[in-house]
């Protein structure tokens, strides 16, 4: 992740700061449940001074995306609509440029793909066989298992039930044992 947690304020601190800063107007915060199924909801916060609205936010979680929605999904979405109106009354940190509350960047990492460092690619070169790159990705994933080449050729020879050369791989031979190697 390109990004750290602690750098984003949580929505109970900036809450806390809007709500306890000395105004002569009476402050308050209204959510709305929008949307509701059971996996999905939506909300929407304002924030007031007096009877004049002064920021909105809107919030969107699915039950079982992370941990917390395992069991709080309304709640976090709840207060996620709360933490986007703040950002929008300009009660974003310390930091401006860190908008975004730290729930926010929570739902960011959770929903973010986690890029496969050893993506399995099947790649036809001219020959009909494994590429370079799957080859030597095959041979670092031997080697990282600490096999010496007796132990590796009796591997790929269990694996397809024949002995194989590594550079005799085809391309989906070749998939197949990337996958069973990062198994």
């Amino acid at each position: 992740m390109a990004f750290d947690l602690a750098n984003y304020e949580p929505v109970a601190a900036r809450l806390s700061r809007w709500l306890e800063t000395p105004t002569p107007q009476q402050k308050r915060v209204l959510t709305y449940l929008v949307h509701y199924n059971d996996d999905r909801c939506v909300f929407r916060a304002e924030l007031y001074l007096d009877d004049v609205l002064i920021a909105t936010g809107w919030a969107e979680e699915t039950r079982g995306e992370g941990h917390v929605n395992r069991t709080s999904h309304l709640e976090n979405c709840e207060s996620s609509a709360v933490g986007r109106a703040l950002a929008n009354a300009g009660l974003a940190g310390s930091d401006h440029t860190k908008r975004p509350s730290r729930e926010e960047m929570q739902k960011v990492q959770r929903l973010t793909p986690v890029e496969d460092p050893f993506p399995t690619v099947v790649d036809l070169n001219a020959s009909g066989t494994a590429t370079d790159k799957q080859r030597n990705f095959i041979r670092l994933l031997l080697n990282r298992k600490g096999w010496d080449i007796a132990t590796q050729t009796q591997y790929v020879t269990d694996m397809f039930g024949e002995p194989i050369s590594i550079s005799k791989l085809s391309p989906s031979q070749a998939s197949k044992l990337i996958k069973a190697l990062q198994e």
